[in-house]
């Protein structure tokens, strides 16, 4: 699994006040890709590390539903919740 200063390190990011945020998004991303993937997938490969990298990019350079991305909702956005549905429904 990724740690913070791998994903600061990526972002490009050198001050500490997000370090909450990211942190929650690397478990988030982590949870995102066990449903889209696997739940067994190897987190420690390279690739998995890149993919993870590029979701939490995502969610972080798109925090909030701005005008940016409000027209047309990210597929991230969407993909979570077809996962927390199925999720909810295989738990009935």
């Amino acid at each position: 699994m990724l740690t913070l200063q791998n994903v600061k390190s990526y972002l490009k990011i050198d001050f500490d006040d997000d370090d909450e945020l990211l942190n929650s998004l690397i478990k988030t991303a982590d949870e995102y890709l066990k449903s889209a993937i696997s739940i067994k997938y190897n987190s420690d490969t390279e690739r998995a590390k890149l993919l993870s990298l590029i979701v939490i990019q995502d969610l972080y350079d798109n925090r909030g539903l701005t005008e940016k991305v409000s027209g047309n909702v990210r597929k991230l956005v969407s993909d979570f919740t077809l996962q927390l549905k199925l999720e909810s429904g295989a738990n009935e």
